[in-house]
């Protein structure tokens, strides 16, 4: 009740999604404390791809306007620039535009990491719903790019659920939630704000601007 601030798109967060998120905080924190210009932010269900500490022993691939760079893939289409800003490792950095979920691997900037901090003392959507989907105004304001082939993917994307360390309670929390109860006109305010973005996406790629792909692991 500290944190949550009411019931979020999904429902009132769980136990468990309440402390997956201040896990993140945590790390943020962090990050912030030591005053690192960008941080690595990992889950525990993370799988390795080939050449990480190769990739990870250098950062001038990392965009000067990057307020997020998400290194994993949850093997589901995006939207990415058609302009590459970096390359390392044998692998492109480009601008993400649009939804791409989880958290399980990311490099956040010293910057952002303060404004999350600020803007997350209390909150009613899981972390990635926060940072990396859409219908997130927060998702919206911030700058993103997408490695790709993403260097990490976590277990259960991969199909090994037998390796997801708490997948039993988490789904069990999951069962437990109470749902939102959305009105009619915010039900369409909810389908019309979609439509405009995914118009919006698909006069970019009309335009060359954009493409739609699924990311890679490895």
């Amino acid at each position: 009740d500290r944190y949550v601030d009411g019931i979020g798109y999904w429902g009132r967060l769980s136990r468990s999604e309440v402390a997956c998120f201040l896990s993140h905080r945590l790390c943020w924190q962090r990050i912030v404390d030591r005053a690192l210009p960008f941080g690595l932010v990992l889950e525990d269900d993370v799988r390795l791809g080939k050449d990480v500490g190769q990739l990870l022993a250098q950062d001038d691939w990392m965009p000067q306007d990057a307020d997020l760079v998400k290194l994993e893939t949850s093997l589901k289409p995006v939207w990415l620039d058609r302009a590459v800003a970096a390359r390392a490792a044998g692998r492109s950095v480009t601008r993400l535009y649009s939804s791409h979920d989880c958290t399980a691997a990311y490099v956040v900037s010293l910057a952002t990491a303060r404004r999350l901090l600020r803007e997350t003392e209390r909150f009613r959507d899981e972390v990635d719903e926060l940072l990396f989907t859409e219908r997130s105004a927060l998702n919206r304001s911030l700058t993103i790019y997408q490695m790709d082939p993403a260097p990490f993917a976590q277990e259960w994307n991969l199909g090994d659920v037998d390796g997801v360390p708490g997948l039993e309670s988490t789904l069990k929390d999951r069962d437990e939630k109470v749902w939102p109860k959305r009105s009619l006109p915010r039900r369409l305010r909810n389908m019309a704000g979609q439509g405009i973005r995914d118009l919006t996406q698909a006069v970019m790629e009309f335009l060359g601007r954009r493409r739609t792909t699924v990311v890679a692991f490895r």
